[in-house]
């Protein structure tokens, strides 16, 4: 199973997009066993600190897939790369 961290925060209409393009992405690899795990920052002031001008943040392990602006084309490509190791 490949684990997503989805960093956002509520009330975000980027954030909203973001997941939006995540589940577009995904259902194109029905195949394909993918959790996303959502993050929202606004309940930790570390998290806050460190991605608050940046959410939405999508991640894999410590590797950034993207921020701010998500494209499901980039997410689509970077989960069929990885699950084709």
């Amino acid at each position: 199973m490949l684990k997503l961290d989805y960093y956002m925060r509520e009330r975000c209409g980027l954030c909203d997009e973001g997941l939006l393009q995540i589940k577009v992405a995904l259902s194109e690899l029905r195949e394909m066993d993918v959790r996303i795990n959502k993050i929202d920052i606004d309940h930790d002031d570390a998290l806050q600190e460190e991605y608050m001008v940046r959410v939405p943040v999508l991640k894999h392990d410590s590797e950034v897939i993207q921020e701010g602006i998500l494209d499901f084309v980039q997410i689509y490509d970077y989960i069929k790369a990885i699950k084709g190791k």
